[in-house]
């Protein structure tokens, strides 16, 4: 009998160590830190909005696109992009990277093919 109680007991110990390592782990992961992403082609760029949001809606518009996410309205036509009612300075083949902090913030850059870094944008 005493071979049974031992056997239980490591089994126990092993459970409350297995419960709590997960503890530990789940202590430390990066919850809420995930981010998003989405894409879309309108006309002959591709924009692609990531970040740290918590909703996002998309329409489609006669001429475009519309995405509203966290209460920022982007709309895309193959001629402009706008940001919160301010159009941004793109070329209409230029692909754009929009990027939303933890804050809420935007941040719209140009996605470089040459290797050469992005293009900063201001948002007004």
């Amino acid at each position: 009998m005493t071979w049974l109680k031992r056997i239980l007991i490591g089994l126990a110990i092993v459970v409350v160590l297995v419960i709590v390592i997960v503890l530990a782990i789940s202590h430390w992961s990066p919850a809420g830190r995930s981010t998003e992403t989405m894409s879309m082609t309108v006309g002959n760029r591709t924009i692609t909005v990531s970040g740290h949001y918590k909703t996002m809606s998309q329409e489609t518009m006669a001429d475009g696109m519309k995405v509203i996410i966290d209460g920022h309205v982007i709309a895309a036509t193959p001629g402009e992009l706008a940001i919160d009612g301010a159009v941004q300075s793109f070329e209409p083949s230029q692909d754009v990277e929009i990027w939303i902090d933890e804050k809420g913030g935007v941040q719209a850059k140009a996605a470089s093919s040459d290797g050469a870094g992005p293009e900063q944008a201001p948002i007004n």
